[in-house]
């Protein structure tokens, strides 16, 4: 049993939703970076670089994770062309055929 060619319509919105998500996951990374720097600039500035604690630290080491989070989210989302089986039913699932090249992005 094949499935159905994928729907043009589908296909152009899962692109806009990855679309969309790309621009979100990036903007809100933008942002936690600037508040970062923003955070250690003055606790620079009235503390000096002997007065950074172990918190100050650590958002650095968060900002790593949540860098390296942003871009497995991303580079997981363009290898799947931005599909996913969560919205599907088991009906659906059950409608891919293993010899569609859906099947394996989903």
């Amino acid at each position: 049993m094949s499935s159905p060619p994928p729907d043009p319509a589908a296909l152009a919105a899962a692109a806009a939703a990855f679309h969309q998500f790309t621009v979100e996951a990036f903007t809100l990374l933008a942002v936690g970076i600037a508040i970062t720097v923003l955070r250690t600039f003055a606790r620079v500035r009235f503390a000096g670089w002997r007065g950074l604690s172990g918190d100050d630290y650590l958002a650095w080491v968060a900002i790593l994770f949540y860098i390296a989070e942003t871009c497995l989210a991303y580079s997981v989302g363009n290898a799947a062309n931005g599909l996913a089986n969560n919205n599907m039913t088991d009906e659906q699932r059950a409608a891919l055929s293993p010899d569609d090249p859906e099947y394996h992005l989903r």
